[in-house]
């Protein structure tokens, strides 16, 4: 069997596309599990900091120490509403995320698929054209 140039080249692209695909497709689970339990998925911080009202409290004073605000008071059931909304903030934010992750990763399958198909079909071309010359009496 004779590999010429345009094979190799097309059995190299194919490889490197099927290793992407599998990237991407271990990557797009996650993302799904993000949109499907998106508590499971917040990171362990806020998670920890949603939990009770006192965590929360002290979760605020974190995040106003990164954006140098003036720290938020609470106290009460206004603490309580605070956190309640503060988490369902981070749930939709979590889901969006999500969403945006699935699209961006289905648009670079679709690609990768292409890729896949066109050199797949290439390099099949190739080697049936190489085969083709190659002296039966030489075998």
């Amino acid at each position: 069997m004779r590999i010429n140039l345009l094979e190799i080249y097309a059995l190299t692209v194919c490889f490197f596309t099927v290793a992407c695909l599998v990237i991407v497709l271990g990557v797009t689970a996650w993302n799904v599990v993000e949109l499907t339990n998106p508590e499971f998925t917040i990171n362990s911080r806020d998670y920890e900091g949603h939990q009770t009202d006192e965590q929360f409290s002290d979760w605020l004073v974190q995040q106003d120490k990164y954006t140098n605000h003036e720290p938020a008071s609470y106290e009460g059931n206004k603490l309580t509403e605070a956190r309640n909304n503060s988490w369902s903030k981070l749930v939709n934010t979590e889901k969006r995320n999500a969403k945006q992750g699935v699209v961006r990763n289905l648009i670079i399958l679709v690609i990768d698929l292409i890729l896949l198909i066109v050199h797949s079909l290439i390099a099949s071309k190739a080697r049936k054209k190489a085969n083709k010359y190659i002296n039966p009496d030489l075998l």
